[in-house]
């Protein structure tokens, strides 16, 4: 095998280059990966703007990515579960597993986590390592590029359960993205009777009619057909005046944000999804009151904590589409113009990916 690789490497803000690399050596309890599929999400756009992810440059971003085996390590080589040529998904976030939250099955608040393509290197190179009990076989009818939904479609899975859907349901996501659209189609397969999907960009709402919502709402572009003055008043027009039984957020708008409080009805679930844009400055105000009285529930869900078996098993059956999400694909050379493709929204973009 070559001992070189390419990989697109963050070097400041705006700044992505093509490099020649060693090919990452392996310790006892990793895998090296052959990249195959890796999308572009909201955070590396973030990083790309910034400069840096949690860690100084360089490094190569990209967290959502399919792979080949290339090389065990020993102790996967050991276990023999895990075979060169094997076609994975990768699980970016690899929590300790002995501290305090890893010890009380809360992975996803580990404190010594490592996560690929944010403090260490990820899938926007021609290979990439990781902890061999973090990769997911793919399954014989997911492709590669579908099977690089898997980590978000897995953080969504996550807040969705949170929203505890009970069957025949109204409820809304708010934010057409990615991630959103493929919320739409997990509320309905959780057994919600109506969805409505609020945000803007009427060909993402579109999107989201195709795969499953029944109503969508674009809140800011007046010449749409789907514009309402006033979204909250249009959902409780929607469901008999009794508001929505549960939604989730999928976006970092704060106007939408603070709108999503006031949709829910009695006994409501909201959920704010992390990582969807908001930062450590941004809050809501909240009617403490009202709240209560409605007995409303508030919560919010972070990455994706024992979510991928569930997240793979929904793209293989079809329960959740994503090809029709793939709207863009560019080489391992273009990882720049991917991501500033995914951050302008260039040519109607929904999901860019690269594939080096």
């Amino acid at each position: 095998m070559a001992k070189k690789m390419k990989a697109a490497l963050l070097l400041g803000p705006r700044t992505i280059k093509v490099e020649e690399r060693d090919i990452p050596k392996l310790a006892a309890n990793e895998v090296l990966l052959r990249v195959k599929a890796v999308g572009v999400c909201g955070s590396d756009v973030a990083y790309y703007r910034r400069g840096k992810a949690d860690v100084p440059p360089p490094m190569a971003l990209g967290h959502e990515f399919t792979a080949e085996i290339a090389e065990l390590g020993e102790f996967a080589e050991r276990l023999g579960l895990l075979h060169k040529g094997d076609r994975v998904v990768v699980e970016p976030v690899q929590s300790c597993g002995v501290c305090s939250p890893c010890k009380n099955a809360m992975p996803n608040l580990c404190v010594k986590m490592v996560v690929l393509g944010v403090n260490v290197d990820g899938g926007f190179s021609e290979y990439c390592k990781a902890f061999y009990n973090y990769v997911h076989p793919l399954p014989e009818n997911v492709t590669h590029e579908e099977g690089a939904f898997t980590e978000p479609l897995a953080c969504a899975v996550y807040g969705v359960r949170k929203m505890k859907v009970a069957p025949g349901d109204f409820c809304v996501v708010v934010g057409p993205g990615p991630i959103g659209l493929m919320m739409v189609q997990y509320v309905k397969a959780s057994g919600a009777g109506r969805v409505v999907l609020v945000g803007t960009r009427d060909y993402r709402l579109k999107m989201g009619m195709k795969l499953g919502a029944d109503y969508t709402i674009n809140v800011r572009e007046k010449e749409s057909e789907f514009y309402a003055r006033n979204p909250i008043e249009k959902i409780f027009e929607l469901n008999d005046k009794k508001g929505a039984d549960g939604v989730i957020v999928a976006t970092g708008e704060k106007e939408a944000s603070q709108q999503a409080l006031k949709i829910g009805g009695s006994r409501s679930r909201t959920v704010f999804f992390g990582g969807a844009g908001y930062g450590p400055e941004d809050s809501v105000s909240l009617n403490l009151w009202e709240g209560t009285l409605a007995d409303k529930e508030l919560a919010f869900s972070w990455l994706s904590p024992f979510t991928f078996p569930d997240a793979l098993k929904a793209i293989s059956r079809g329960l959740v589409k994503v090809k029709p999400l793939i709207t863009h694909t560019f080489p391992l050379e273009k990882t720049g113009v991917a991501i500033e493709t995914a951050e302008k929204r260039l040519g109607n973009a929904i999901k860019v990916q690269v594939k080096p």
